[in-house]
């Protein structure tokens, strides 16, 4: 089709991003944005391509916390509470342990959308849990951390060794801390009971174990240096409260042997009693890992496979046997409303608040290095005082989203004072879902769109191509994920009955169109580089992948070009590349109203494409106007690239 004489053309690329809030007629710098979009991608070079439905993973009615623990989507049993999500933490530790708390109780736990056996949140809201593998899939669950135990003194007694070459002489203290051997988790321990060996007795201090808590597998035995009455304790042995490993014990004999897997040098020391098979012995002698002898013989039925449990244990030590300092100053982890593992430690938030109702609180605790399970006396409370939100944690520092302040906690590698905390910004969130790290670098929404770094001023200005979308929302139905397939931050909002979800492109810092959801999304989490979502609708709460559907209808449109710039008033063909399903014009006149592009019906002018990847065939048409805007309607797998709008001069008809 021959081309018109004398035209001029105007090329159109949509390469500013969404920018709703621009003027009806927006200004040069805006001539490329997008003005009205629904359910499209930005791309970089200015195209924009259709959006991607999201898809259910299973039908499983699940909770509505959802994380991304390594390769597992992990949710919790329990809906919203008072409208906003319960506080729930959740990560997976060493040897396939997991440390999780959460503000409902006696919540199951799934893994990708199957429960979990012995998986549940505690009786008591907000106390920390962990669950230990037992095979299977299963796991053994119990409250985290140990109580400071008692050791009676009628337990604690002088006794003569075997041997006689270890003469201890003097005032001696002893105690126990509980130990769960596979988070190495030691509790704080008793307060020592004192004896007092005289020399050459070759005595030795003999202790009665007391009852173990749920949980629990193994006693630190602690004791004081000779004459020591400061009180500080250091390891003597550690004490499996189940020896290590399977034997063989033959009815008859002193002997115990083929060991499978024992550790008896090690698990074993000399007068130690057992019991096997329901009744009592001594250890006579420890001949290797896998052999030791007893007393008196073996009153059972012959069998390999044997366990024995440990009663009574013998300690006798002189100083350059003891072994590490057992800290006092640990104590189990007070009632919590999150727990995030941050530079290879864990750490509990939300603590100490003001009330035994109040969901979370304003400290922060750090747990004791290689002791997960337990936490120091004090903690580290928020700089303004105010309760704990969320708490973030990535390359960077930490991030502290209180209820009235983001704060940031840098680490100063001085031992007397570890810790800097700075308030970077006001107000403060609402919501745990109001703040998401990208690498260091938090965004948020603390009733507008913020994003900082470490050491960097606050930014809300990039927000301001959309403000007026997010003008109204209600903090406590934001959420803020990140999409890393798309490389972008998602603003999502809840209205109550369906959401919307405008996107701000990372690596093209630009805003791209809102996605519309047709109900709720609740919270989003990122597991293995796939963004996934629990939804709300029909009162089940379900777990969805994000663009993993098939495409969705959707469209774009420019901004309302201003004729002094196409320098022209009459459109006289236009010539559109890419899959587009309809072509819309639509024009503005003096003294009327301008269309409203989001509106089909409004149009100047459509025209029906050939829905098919390509630059589209010329259309010849006579459309007057003071301002032109331009939209491309696209079906499920649709582009747009360019458009030429060529218009003859002013003065020419």
């Amino acid at each position: 089709m021959p081309r018109p004489k004398n035209l001029q053309d105007f090329e159109i690329i949509l390469k500013g991003g969404y920018h709703p809030s621009a003027p009806a007629l927006a200004p040069e710098e805006l001539q490329q944005t997008i003005r009205r979009g629904s359910n499209i991608w930005m791309r970089p070079g200015g195209k924009i391509e259709t959006a991607k439905g999201i898809s259910q993973v299973s039908s499983q009615n699940v909770g509505a916390r959802i994380f991304g623990v390594d390769i597992v989507r992990v949710t919790v049993d329990g809906g919203l509470t008072s409208s906003r999500l319960p506080y729930v933490g959740f990560l997976r530790h060493d040897n396939g342990c997991y440390f999780f708390t959460g503000e409902n109780t006696s919540s199951q736990v799934y893994f990708n959308e199957s429960s979990v056996s012995g998986m549940t949140t505690a009786s008591s809201a907000g106390l920390l849990r962990v669950s230990i593998p037992t095979g299977g899939g299963a796991f053994t669950t119990t409250n985290a951390g140990f109580d400071k135990p008692v050791l009676p003194s009628a337990n604690v007694a002088i006794a003569t060794s075997v041997d006689t070459n270890r003469n201890m002489n003097g005032r001696i203290g002893v105690a126990l801390a509980p130990w769960r051997t596979k988070t190495n988790a030691i509790g704080p321990p008793s307060d020592p009971v004192y004896t007092n060996p005289t020399a050459g007795s070759g005595s030795v201090i003999r202790v009665t174990l007391p009852s173990p808590v749920s949980g629990q597998d193994g006693w630190i035995y602690c004791g004081t240096r000779w004459n020591d009455q400061g009180g500080e304790l250091r390891v003597v042995r550690y004490i499996y409260l189940t020896v290590r490993g399977t034997f063989t014990a033959t009815n008859g004999s002193a002997n115990i042997t083929a060991g499978v897997n024992t550790k008896f040098t090690q698990d074993l020391y000399r007068s130690d009693q057992l019991t096997i098979d329901g009744a009592n012995y001594n250890i006579l002698t420890v001949t290797s890992d896998s052999t030791c002898t007893i007393n008196p013989v073996f009153g059972g039925v012959t069998g390999s496979g044997k366990t024995a449990t440990v009663n009574i244990v013998d300690g006798s030590w002189v100083d350059q046997e003891l072994g590490d300092i057992v800290s006092k100053n640990v104590q189990r982890p007070p009632r919590c409303a999150g727990v995030l593992k941050y530079s290879g430690r864990v750490f509990v938030w939300g603590c100490l608040s003001a009330a035994s109702t109040d969901p979370t609180g304003p400290v922060i605790f750090p747990t004791i290095q290689d002791n997960p399970e337990h936490v120091p006396i004090l903690g580290l409370s928020t700089a303004s005082g105010s309760d704990l939100v969320n708490v973030l944690g990535g390359d960077g520092p930490l991030y502290l989203m209180t209820t009235t302040s983001l704060e940031v906690v840098s680490f100063t590698g001085d031992p007397s004072r570890p810790f800097n905390i700075r308030i970077v910004a006001y107000p403060g969130f609402v919501a745990a879902t109001n703040g998401v790290l990208v690498t260091d670098a938090f965004y948020g929404y603390n009733g507008r769109p913020i994003r900082t770094r470490a050491r960097e001023n606050v930014d809300t200005e990039f927000a301001a191509p959309v403000w007026s979308d997010m003008t109204g929302w209600n903090p406590v139905r934001v959420m803020v994920a990140y999409d890393p397939k798309n490389q972008a931050v998602l603003y999502a909002y809840d209205d109550g009955a369906a959401t919307i979800v405008i996107p701000f492109m990372v690596q093209q810092e630009q805003w791209s169109a809102p996605i519309n959801l047709a109900a709720r999304a609740i919270d989003w989490a990122v597991v293995s580089g796939e963004l996934y979502l629990t939804y709300l609708s029909g009162g089940n709460y379900r777990v969805n992948k994000w663009e993993g559907g098939a495409g969705v209808s959707g469209y774009g449109s420019t901004q309302y070009l201003d004729p002094h710039l196409m320098t022209r008033d009459r459109l006289k063909i236009l010539e559109a590349t890419g899959k587009i399903q309809t072509l819309r014009v639509y024009a503005a006149l003096p003294d009327t109203t301008v269309p409203d592009v989001s509106s089909s019906g409004a149009a100047t002018a459509s025209f029906t494409l050939s829905d098919v990847d390509k630059v589209e065939p010329m259309i010849k048409t006579n459309i007057a106007g003071a301002a032109f805007a331009f939209r491309v309607d696209l079906n499920t797998d649709g582009s747009f690239q360019k458009l030429i709008a060529g218009g003859l001069p002013r003065g020419e008809r």
